[in-house]
């Protein structure tokens, strides 16, 4: 029986975790938003701040956000605006400040209204990540943002502090990587639905060497479990890979219908996925750490990159990998960088590879729920069929 369990909310953990914040503040610590895998997270760490993130993942507070965004506005932009302007989420007066990008229009234009709210940066993000000028614009903008966070906190960060924070970044996504490594076994040592919701509510700490050490207990505890075969729970289940936007607690029906219809989703690459951990950060003392963070988030495989090529040699190895049975790409509605891009996933994983695909396009909501069992039960069938062949 697993330890490791998820039996609360997103906004019990949010609120768990903010009466640890405010304990970290009022012993004088700073606490800095971050709203994408884009936010360079050893800039925080460097500043001696903790970072949070603060995406919205759940539908409540998309009815205030709506009172001021259109409805046809992705889901996940309107329940960030929400949750800062509803007073919903006890995080977001935590934050001194955050870290934003320009991964896409709507979130861009959303800052515009957020940053009345919150003190922000926002990156300009290149999406030519292959462009000779894409490196150079996105190093001038690393730095702009490390000079607001000296500036809104009060700090110095020196290039000592950078690279000890690129080393503890280091050490998290390695363990992260070896977490998400062990669904590769078959059967896995946990479904993916307690996956997914375990590693999402780990994701936010407020002291790095306690986060470490959790994150290690639970890849202990999942070793353990691949060696006393508790994984027998979805033995010959279907194995499924999850692409395009991420599930987490909060937001995760997708996944849970895929797992009530017999499948087991045992790799996620993309937005909260193995894909965002792989990429280390090599130590060089002597270099410009700046540079380096530069070169490491430039690499993330957003759908809002153009041509978004390491995506798809990452699918081909993942499926090979994880030895997957059938994939999903899942796309919040009116997302069109992650609807189109889905064309080309889908040729991939039926031309290339000869597994089964199925494009998901939906919200927060429940309202879709039979509409997309249906939907799901015909995918998991065909994936049974090819795996009888």
């Amino acid at each position: 029986m697993m330890k490791f369990k998820i039996t609360e909310t997103i906004q019990d953990v949010h609120t768990h975790l903010a009466l640890n914040l405010e304990m970290a503040k009022d012993a004088g610590k700073k606490v800095v938003g971050c709203l994408c895998s884009y936010s360079p997270v050893e800039l925080i760490l460097a500043a001696g701040a903790i970072p949070v993130g603060l995406c919205g993942t759940t539908q409540i507070p998309i009815e205030k956000a709506e009172e001021i965004l259109s409805r046809d506005q992705c889901p996940k932009v309107k329940s960030t605006y929400g949750r800062a302007i509803s007073g919903t989420c006890p995080l977001f007066p935590l934050a001194d400040c955050i870290i934003a990008e320009t991964t896409c229009d709507g979130r861009k234009k959303m800052y515009e209204l957020l940053s009345r709210e919150i003190p922000m940066v926002v990156m300009d993000l290149p999406q030519k990540p292959d462009s000779l000028a894409a490196l150079v614009h996105w190093t001038a903008e690393v730095r702009h943002a490390r000079a607001f966070l000296e500036k809104q906190l009060d700090v110095v960060i020196t290039d000592d502090d950078l690279w000890q924070a690129i080393e503890k970044c280091n050490r998290q996504r390695s363990l992260m990587t070896a977490i998400f490594g062990c669904m590769r076994h078959d059967p896995p040592p946990i479904t993916g639905f307690d996956f997914v919701n375990i590693t999402s509510k780990l994701r936010y700490y407020v002291d790095f060497e306690a986060y470490i050490q959790t994150l290690e207990a639970f890849y202990n505890e999942l070793q353990q479990n691949l060696d006393t075969d508790q994984g027998e729970q979805v033995s010959k289940r279907p194995r499924i890979l999850w692409t395009g936007l991420g599930s987490s607690l909060g937001c995760s029906k997708v996944l849970e219908i895929v797992e009530d219809c017999g499948g087991v989703v045992v790799c996620q690459e993309g937005c909260g996925g193995i894909t965002r951990t792989e990429d280390l950060i090599p130590v060089h003392t002597g270099d410009d750490p700046i540079v380096a963070i530069a070169e490491r988030y430039l690499r993330v495989t957003c759908a809002c990159m153009t041509p978004n090529t390491q995506r798809f040699s990452d699918l081909e190895r993942l499926a090979k990998e994880f030895r997957v049975d059938g994939v999903i790409d899942l796309s919040w509605q009116f997302c069109q960088p992650f609807e189109i891009e889905s064309y080309r996933v889908g040729e991939l994983v039926r031309d290339r590879l000869g597994l089964p695909f199925l494009h998901v396009v939906t919200d927060y909501s429940q309202s879709d729920t039979g509409q997309l069992r249906v939907r799901i039960e015909a995918f998991m069938e065909q994936v049974k069929e090819g795996r009888q062949k």
